[in-house]
């Protein structure tokens, strides 16, 4: 038998193979043969993070390092790119910060100045401090022609009403932790810009907007209503804005002909402000919603989702009066929810929900017995209290659940429980065993999520849990 050299591989497959491998590992594959090397020493570049507040450099020491690692043999590589314009050492105490060339940070111009060395970037984001005000000008973004995905977080947008040269193209644009927006200084009767103004309308695919505690996204839209209509590719939408202030986003997602998939969050869900009229529905091509239950009657009148998410905690009979009030559900397949444990205990009628979901397909329910994320407590509270004896019934009502939806082949249980609350659960296999035994017309019945220990107040303490996953570190740049 003729033995296989396994250096005679495509070098373009050993790309694809090391491109799977954690960094440890492509470390060790660095250094077995020349071969190696030169095929794995790109990936160690891909991400790639330049934070002056992560070294104890001085500045001509981190201007020498960054130098190094934007010159040719190294920026080539890079695809996606972190910077931090922080600058925690120069701004322990709070300040302004102005991103333009009369900053009085030593490293800003060196930083501003690296990212169009970059030509390869896919992928670019731009962490700013709070209160800094950010000229988008000055980032050198026209000159990455490669560039997909930006994402700016913190600091306040200066938006010219003038824009000299090419606009920004990329497919996907985020702004996260926004404090503001910073219009150009003009006379009263011209109107300031915002940051859609400086995006090309023909490449934007998807946008995310996620304000701050004391913004709305709306009052930063509303500088570029003109132009709203002209982003005629735009398809998906992430936006975190409050009930009283979904009037300017709404207006907004109205105009987007190509919409199809929409995230919404917020806190203060119950002040809605107005309730639109016929003539003001979304897209008849919106394909999935996933929001609160009291923003369907806003955004959904008059659309035919095929995957619907709800994403805040509710009791399944408020969800199920909002659905009669506003017919959305006829075409449904994928449905998410998310419910109180004392909310699913006190279903009397599960039949009465999901006959508004005849297609329905894929059941996805998040059950949990944290607090509600409501913002009157006074509302759920009846809710957020039960009897532990009724959790004799659970088995009976989440059967009854399986059974309801007639197409039904896919069913997930998420648990989100405190550990004392597991005490007084049925034993998660045997009710798993009941379920299956109970719908056997599902074909499939998963139990994941976990449960919380008893201090579970940061979101990385360990639980047990369902299921497992893991991430990749970053490459971080240092001496």
């Amino acid at each position: 038998m003729q033995r296989i050299n396994t250096f005679d591989l495509p070098n373009e497959l050993w790309g694809e193979i090391f491109k799977n491998l954690p960094r440890h590992a492509l470390c060790s594959v660095h250094g077995v043969s020349s071969l190696f090397h030169d095929i794995s020493h790109p990936l160690f570049f891909r991400d790639f993070i330049l934070d002056p507040d992560r070294h104890n450099l001085s500045s001509d020491e981190f201007i020498h390092w960054l130098n190094m690692y934007s010159s040719v043999p190294i920026a080539g590589h890079v695809r996606k790119l972190s910077i931090s314009f922080q600058f925690g050492r120069w701004f322990r105490r709070s300040g302004r910060l102005f991103t333009g060339l009369t900053s009085p940070t030593p490293l800003f111009i060196p930083l501003l100045q690296t990212i169009p060395k970059f030509q390869n970037l896919r992928i670019l984001e731009c962490n700013f401090r709070f209160n800094s005000e950010v000229h988008f000008a000055n980032l050198g973004l026209q000159d990455l022609p490669h560039l997909q995905e930006l994402r700016i977080h913190g600091g306040k947008l200066y938006c010219p009403r003038d824009i000299l040269g090419p606009k920004i193209r990329v497919a996907h644009f985020a702004y996260t932790a926004i404090p503001g927006i910073v219009p150009e200084q003009r006379p009263d009767s011209v109107t300031p810009r915002s940051f859609l103004s400086l995006l090309d309308p023909r490449a934007l695919c998807a946008l995310t907007l996620s304000p701050s505690y004391d913004s709305s996204p709306a009052a930063w839209l509303a500088y570029d209503q003109d132009l709203f209509a002209t982003f005629r590719n735009l398809s998906t939408v992430n936006i975190g804005c409050d009930g009283p202030f979904l009037r300017g986003v709404h207006t907004f997602l109205a105009q987007l002909s190509a919409l199809q998939h929409l995230t919404l969050t917020g806190s203060y869900r119950r002040y809605t402000e107005f309730t639109p009229t016929l003539g003001e529905s979304l897209s008849a091509g919106l394909q999935s919603y996933t929001g609160p239950r009291e923003y369907i009657p806003i955004f959904l009148p008059g659309t035919v989702c095929t995957r619907l998410a709800i994403n805040a905690c509710c009791t399944p009979d408020d969800l199920r009066r909002t659905w009669e009030d506003t017919p959305c559900t006829s075409a449904v397949t994928d449905l998410s929810l998310h419910f109180s444990l004392a909310g699913v205990c006190g279903w009397a009628a599960p039949h009465r929900l999901f006959a508004l979901f005849p297609r329905l397909c894929t059941l996805r329910i998040v059950i949990t017995d944290a607090p509600l994320d409501d913002d009157d407590s006074d509302v759920f509270d009846a809710a957020e209290m039960f009897d532990p004896a009724a959790l004799s019934d659970l088995p009976n009502i989440l059967g009854a659940v399986l059974r309801a939806p007639a197409a039904l082949s896919l069913a997930v249980f998420e648990w989100d429980v405190h550990c004392d609350t597991v005490y007084i659960l049925p034993d998660f296999e045997d009710l798993l065993d009941m379920l299956e035994r109970s719908a056997p017309k599902v074909n499939c019945i998963l139990f994941e999520g976990g449960v919380r220990s008893e201090c579970s107040d940061d979101s990385n303490n360990s639980s047990d849990s369902f299921a497992e996953s893991g991430s990749e570190g970053d490459i971080v740049m240092d001496d």
